[in-house]
């Protein structure tokens, strides 16, 4: 009879900028790691996996018999939602509810990070029982996902998040990092919201939630360890005042860079205006606080590799 001393999570998404800090962080702590990618499914402890295909997907999670799950994978970009809606909300909404399914059939610990978009920016600050009324198709599929969760089971976890940022691998891999492009490109006039208010939060940051989330509920066994919870950072910025901050950090230019303040948005994709999340519930009911990365200081180190 074999005796499983560690610990074991399965992270999907395991290549993208949230689920490498996710995986780097439990790696961290000692516990054994599997992480699920597909395009980019190259390095050590990653395993390619189509989560689209059911049968390949549930095959590894039994043979991995993982304690946790920490489900990154989504399609997180509105504008590409928008242009493939029919794959994006399989990916979101599909994959969601077989990863919960099996979860609750094989008793794993099931986190599920969701996003502020579930909601309309219209009465912020949002705490985690305010009636989501999503403004696009992309925040309909994360409020979808969240339901087939639920449904899945009481005893899943729901993480919302909101605007990521961390290390990247190539500019655009991230909506925060991808501003440098711009401003770094001054040929070309762009214009960047000064509306819409966001809190950019480091990936890092959401990696430690989860894992203490994983370590109350599994290790110290907690069973009120269930349900929604919001973390975001505590800064807000329009896309604008983020790309100020960066020519700031890095002494670039700024004079193609023009403030767009419409009084009705003009994009395609409606965004809500200010999603903001209360996140005080992590620390008063399960204790957890994180002592957040500095936006500034962590931006600087995450673009310093592309200057």
């Amino acid at each position: 009879m074999s005796l499983k001393i560690n610990k074991t999570v399965l992270i999907t998404g395991a290549s993208g900028v949230l689920g490498r800090q996710v995986t780097n962080r439990f790696l961290d702590a000692g516990w054994n790691v599997t992480g699920l990618a597909y395009s980019r499914a190259n390095k050590t402890h990653l395993i390619r996996c189509d989560l689209t295909n059911f049968e390949e997907t549930n095959k590894i999670i039994r043979d991995v018999q993982p304690d946790v799950i920490v489900h990154c994978a989504a399609e997180r970009k509105p504008d590409q939602f928008e242009k493939d809606p029919k794959r994006s909300m399989f990916l979101n909404v599909e994959v969601t509810r077989n990863l919960a399914e099996l979860s609750a059939k094989e008793n794993i610990f099931f986190i599920l990070i969701s996003s502020d978009y579930v909601f309309d920016g219209k009465n912020p600050p949002y705490k985690e029982d305010a009636t989501p009324n999503p403004l696009q198709a992309y925040g309909k599929s994360k409020y979808e996902s969240e339901l087939v969760t639920q449904k899945a089971s009481k005893d899943h976890v729901i993480l919302r998040v909101p605007l990521l940022y961390g290390e990247v691998e190539t500019l655009d891999e991230n909506s925060v990092t991808i501003l440098f492009k711009n401003i770094k490109n001054t040929a070309t006039r762009v214009k960047m919201d000064d509306v819409q208010t966001r809190y950019p939060t480091y990936v890092g940051d959401v990696a430690e939630v989860c894992f203490q989330l994983s370590e109350q509920r599994i290790k110290q066994k907690r069973a009120e360890v269930r349900g929604i919870f919001h973390f975001s950072g505590s800064k807000k910025y329009t896309k604008f005042q983020m790309a100020l901050l960066i020519a700031t950090l890095f002494h670039l230019p700024v004079d193609h860079i023009e403030r767009d303040q419409p009084i009705v948005s003009g994009e395609s994709v409606p965004r809500p205006d200010n999603a903001a999340l209360d996140s005080t519930k992590l620390a008063t009911e399960l204790g957890i606080q994180i002592e957040q990365a500095d936006f500034e200081t962590t931006l600087r180190r995450c673009l310093e590799p592309f200057v």
